[in-house]
């Protein structure tokens, strides 16, 4: 927009001088922070490219694997991808109290006579996925996620309660923390990330990668957090934290650090930009000049949600003999809360159950997987017409009977994050193929 003659006009006065031919191709390339990013797969849908972002295709989706294959895994990043030498890596974890910090290096966590082994299937979701149904409505701040933002993976590692005992965290020092010092006073693990805000040259405004949870949660065995350096069998990949990243199961994966380099005990939360300034969801009156963050906390557990694998918008749906529709999704609530049902619709009034397809070895009150969701929809004669679009949609209730509210305009907010209303796809019916008339001798058959 702004290379056009008349802005050019008005910057000409500004010159302070024009470099020949010669002068600008002589000149080094200028320094790119994002230049030794890894190869990614071009099945990858990029939101954005730097710092790279990109969720898992809706085919792959619609295939319904539970766990999400690592080259399509949904990518999430907030600074460049870092390069870390495993043999050098350490993790500093700071006990609070005035101890010093324990080092903890790669070949310690991968150490089975050290620590023991702990492997968790569970969900990561960006607190952003579907926001595009967001801006629909209004246009709001952030990338424009469609419903691939979340993927599963089978993560392996140390359990994160047992790499805070070895460093001498007292493991009930977080529950004792929310029982004996009130809701102010209770202790945070922070965790850091090696993803710098300064690259040579370059540097980011909003300072480095941080989150914080709970420390109770961290050392509650039911949490199943992990200090992980395996990712779907293999070593965790550099876009998706590589060597360690700490997964809290249930959680926005924002609270699931990569390229973890530190983890504090604290009085306080993390104070890093995307904890207290970022991810949080207000309502939908609020407008950016009118937004506290601090009045708020951080999204911590995930809502239930929900959408639509296949068909896919837009497409040209054929029905089934016996004249429904065949659907297909995933469903997921945060917190270890498993999916109770799902339903979908073609009017928002009558709804047919959906068969689920729940996490194996997961119970429905520790649930940290996805649910994968199959249904026949039947339609009534009004809305089966060849060549007629239609939309349907699909809701989930999780095991608390927490439900996806209908309307989007009642969870509209500005940063455009935790998009949880009805997931609505719109697609044509096409009519069936005629069978194709052959002739012989001139007659038709």
């Amino acid at each position: 927009q702004h290379n056009v003659q008349s802005v050019k006009e008005l910057l000409a006065e500004f010159r302070i001088g024009r470099l020949s031919d010669e002068e600008y191709f002589s000149l080094p390339p200028p320094f790119d922070p994002y230049g030794s990013e890894p190869q990614r797969d071009p099945s990858l849908v990029v939101q954005a490219a730097k710092p790279f972002n990109a969720e898992t295709p809706l085919s792959v989706l619609a295939e319904q694997q539970y766990h999400t294959p690592n080259e399509v895994f949904f990518v999430r990043n907030h600074l460049p991808v870092p390069t870390i030498d495993l043999a050098s890596y350490v993790l500093e974890v700071h006990p609070g109290n005035g101890k010093p910090p324990v080092k903890v290096t790669l070949k310690d966590l991968e150490n089975e006579s050290r620590f023991r082994r702990k492997k968790v299937s569970a969900v990561m979701q960006c607190t952003g996925n579907r926001r595009e149904d967001f801006n629909k409505l209004v246009q709001v701040e952030g990338l424009t996620w469609l419903t691939g933002a979340i993927s599963n993976a089978e993560w392996e590692g140390v359990a994160l309660r047992d790499v805070l005992a070895y460093a001498g965290v007292d493991p009930e020092l977080g529950a004792r923390s929310e029982e004996e010092g009130g809701e102010y006073e209770m202790l945070h693990l922070q965790m850091e990330g090696d993803d710098r805000p300064k690259v040579g040259e370059w540097r980011d405004t909003k300072g480095f990668y941080g989150a914080s949870v709970p420390l109770s949660w961290a050392q509650d065995p039911r949490r199943d957090c992990v200090v992980a350096f395996r990712m779907n069998g293999a070593p965790i990949p550099l876009d998706h934290g590589a060597p360690v990243r700490c997964v809290v199961p249930g959680t926005a994966g924002a609270r699931c650090v990569k390229w973890l380099a530190k983890l504090v005990v604290a009085s306080e939360e993390s104070q890093s930009h995307w904890q207290q300034n970022d991810y949080k969801a207000f309502h939908s009156t609020i407008t950016w000049d009118t937004a506290d963050f601090s009045s708020l906390p951080a999204i911590q557990d995930m809502p239930v949600n929900s959408a639509i694998s296949s068909p896919a918008p837009k497409e040209k749906v054929v029905l089934s003999p016996d004249g429904t529709l065949e659907m297909k999704g995933w469903a997921f609530s945060g917190g270890g809360r498993g999916i109770a049902r799902v339903e979908v619709s073609a009017d928002g009034q009558n709804w047919t159950s959906a068969e689920l397809h729940r996490p194996p070895n997961q119970a429905l009150g520790r649930t940290w997987a996805w649910t994968f969701w199959t249904a026949h929809l039947p339609l009534a004669e009004s809305l089966a017409k060849p060549g007629k679009a239609l939309t349907v949609m699909c809701k989930a209730v999780d095991a608390q009977y927490n439900v996806q509210p209908e309307s989007i305009d009642s969870i509209w907010n500005i940063r455009g994050v935790l998009c949880n209303s009805w997931h609505r796809v719109r697609v044509m019916i096409t009519p069936k193929p005629k069978p194709k008339q052959r002739f012989e001798f001139g007659h038709a058959e």
